[in-house]
């Protein structure tokens, strides 16, 4: 687990910092049926990314989301390629439909634009290995997405080790608590 959030953050340290110098990273959306998609739809008035685009045929979804967070529909395209055409992302992320996965990575990665995905990474090994090839293959960052690398938490124990404050760093253990309702936490 610890190497997971160590490969995370360093997959958006090196996104960011390519983009550190320029403008916020540009970063495409295929679909919105995921719930964690509210967590990047809420990050870009941080300023570290720019949605230029949202990959989402349900437009009933897609305008439900662009009332509640204020993006123009014209960010939204039925399909990814159209999507890709018109807006050129250097990052994707994918929350929809986790058969999905595959299909984002072999359109995105001959592009060079590299790829988040909701875990699970994929639906099956022969998927996985297809992902991983391609990201190989054609350079890209490849990554599932673990809502506890957003917790607030996480980001000051990497600051921390940043600035080293605290010395060498031997073993890592995170124990992160999932904050279920009430009613299903038994």
């Amino acid at each position: 687990m610890e190497k997971l959030l160590i490969v995370f953050i360093a997959f958006w340290s090196t996104i960011a910092e390519s983009s550190a110098q320029k403008s916020p990273l540009k970063v495409g959306i295929v679909g919105l049926t995921h719930s964690h998609v509210h967590g990047i739809l809420g990050r870009e008035k941080r300023g570290d990314i720019e949605i230029v685009g949202i990959a989402e045929p349900n437009r009933e979804l897609a305008e439900r989301y662009a009332k509640q967070y204020n993006f123009s529909m014209k960010l939204v395209y039925n399909t990814m390629e159209e999507m890709i055409a018109a807006t050129h992302p250097e990052a994707m992320t994918a929350f929809g439909n986790i058969f999905q996965h595959l299909e984002v990575v072999e359109k995105c990665a001959p592009k060079g634009i590299h790829v988040m995905v909701e875990k699970p990474l994929a639906v099956n090994l022969d998927h996985a290995n297809k992902m991983a090839a391609l990201a190989k293959k054609y350079n890209i960052q490849l990554l599932t997405n673990y809502e506890t690398t957003w917790y607030p938490s996480n980001h000051k124990a990497y600051e921390l080790f940043n600035s080293g404050k605290i010395g060498d760093i031997r073993k890592v253990i995170i124990s992160d608590v999932h904050l279920w309702p009430a009613q299903l936490r038994g």
